[in-house]
């Protein structure tokens, strides 16, 4: 079991180091990252037939709601 267990962990260092090394290519090269969020936001939202927007502004508050009546 320890083997496999070694085998997860390098698996998810090569991962993380993966992305890190793409996010720093990201950056170096210009990425802005509110676009690629709001393009991908928008196509997510084309896809799904949803407005995000809405949904956080209405679970947000309600969210709140419900913590507050379970601390009460």
């Amino acid at each position: 079991m320890k083997k496999a267990w070694r085998i997860i962990l390098v698996i998810i260092v090569i991962c993380v180091a993966v992305g890190a090394v793409s996010a720093g290519v990201g950056v170096l090269t210009g990425a802005d990252f509110e676009r690629i969020g709001a393009t991908l936001s928008d196509q997510i939202a084309e896809k799904y037939n949803y407005d995000a927007d809405a949904i956080i502004h209405e679970w947000i508050p309600q969210s709140a709601q419900i913590i507050g009546e379970s601390i009460a």
